[in-house]
């Protein structure tokens, strides 16, 4: 790295960063390890829980707050009357407590940092505090959240819960652009998120992007056979997998589309054809499904998705909306696995049909692509090592690290 001197770096999380168990802290732990390059690095964490290690790897100083906790009966009420005030949103409030503002303070003024680099919007109440120190401050989208929020409408019933979504999504476009607006820096996922944000707030001259990327090396085992599938499941042939934080909209629909549609589809013409549903949080239409249908597997929370990775030949993503890059697809290019999604899952990535992966957008199309990578076993080859090549050129953390290194510059 060409930075001198070092960079003292503070990042403010929704939750805690480490062990990573999805998208969200798969890149928060990305961006502390790429900064720990240049210098020290405090981490300052709020959620509703409280962890039971009390460090993080490499990171000097870490302090975590249990905002439920800390907050009064005042704050509380005041809470639930966020629609007064058209910079609270309830998301964001979620992490926040006075506490929790004066403990960050506190830090902040022990760490003295150069940088802070708040993890999501959720975390602008928290932004005043900051701005009372003398550093330079970047905000990182992991996702553009107000067109996002935008996409659950259809979702909600009746004139109350409308009117309620309605001044969300105001309050939300307020906290986000100004978000925009104060920061030294945003940083992005993709090229589609930077054109989203200058379409939503204008040119915004200091908007970077940083692609989410990936500890290649972590899934060498996967990729080179080295890692064994979960006991039951060595039979590997016609596996399907699905991963992801199963509560979060986009990942619950797309499931269920799995489990209604796809699935049964697949197992009419493969009865040995086998489902993996793997993630926190699965609904009751997914557990029942798995007591129902005896090749539907939903495993809830896993401490290591490396060994269902192992036990998948094709790693698929029919995504109908969300935002960002799905960290899903690049773990399945990682792993040496080959992956059959929706235009919309593989959206922001420079992965192309027919040479990464097979991107297919409609049921029947889905389940044309996942019976041909099965039926040509040199195509799944093929797509895994062009895949393989993409995410060490582009995501892998040295990749992304170079990239970093540009944009730290441009901001010292």
């Amino acid at each position: 790295m060409a930075i001198a001197p070092s960079i003292r770096t503070l990042f403010i999380t929704k939750e805690v960063p480490y062990p990573p168990k999805g998208g969200v802290s798969l890149r928060n732990w990305q961006n502390i390890n790429i900064m720990m390059k240049f210098g020290l690095v405090a981490v300052f964490s709020a959620s509703n829980w409280t962890p039971k290690h009390s460090s993080l790897p490499g990171v000097v100083l870490w302090k975590h707050t249990n905002v439920t906790t800390q907050r009064s009966g005042w704050e509380n009420r005041q809470r639930r009357l966020w629609w007064l005030r058209r910079r609270r949103h309830p998301d964001a409030d979620w992490a926040y407590s006075n506490r929790a503002a004066q403990e960050l303070d506190e830090l902040l003024t022990k760490f003295q940092p150069d940088l802070v680099i708040f993890e999501e919007v959720w975390l602008y109440p928290y932004l005043s505090v900051v701005k009372r120190h003398q550093c330079r401050i970047i905000f990182d989208e992991h996702n553009i959240e107000a067109p996002l929020f935008q996409q659950k409408y259809p979702s909600f019933e009746g004139l109350r819960s409308r009117a309620k979504a309605t001044i969300q999504l105001s309050h939300l476009t307020s906290i986000e652009g100004d978000f925009v607006r104060q920061a030294n820096q945003v940083w992005v996922c993709s090229d589609d998120d930077a054109s989203l944000i200058k379409t939503l707030y204008g040119t915004v001259s200091h908007t970077q992007v940083i692609p989410n990327g990936m500890n290649v090396a972590q899934y060498d085992p996967v990729r080179l056979g080295q890692c064994r599938p979960p006991s039951g499941l060595e039979d590997t042939r016609r596996t399907l997998l699905f991963v992801g934080l199963l509560s979060y909209a986009p990942n619950t629909e797309a499931a269920e589309l799995l489990i209604d549609q796809i699935y049964p589809r697949l197992r009419e013409i493969d009865s040995d054809c086998r489902l993996l549903l793997v993630g926190r949080n699965p609904n009751q239409k997914m557990q029942e499904a798995a007591k129902r249908e005896p090749g539907i597997i939903v495993t809830g929370g896993v401490p290591d998705v490396l060994q269902y990775l192992a036990a998948a030949s094709i790693v698929i993503v029919p995504l109908l909306q969300g935002g960002g890059t799905r960290l899903k697809i690049l773990e399945a290019f990682a792993a040496g696995c080959p992956v059959v999604s929706t235009a919309k899952g593989a959206e922001g990535l420079k992965a192309k049909d027919g040479e990464h992966l097979l991107i297919r957008n409609e049921v029947d199309a889905i389940v044309e692509g996942v019976c041909q990578l099965w039926a040509e076993p040199a195509l799944g080859e093929k797509l895994a090592r062009s895949a393989y090549e993409l995410v060490k050129s582009e995501y892998s953390w040295e990749a992304v690290g170079r990239k970093v290194d540009q944009v730290i510059q441009d901001l010292f």
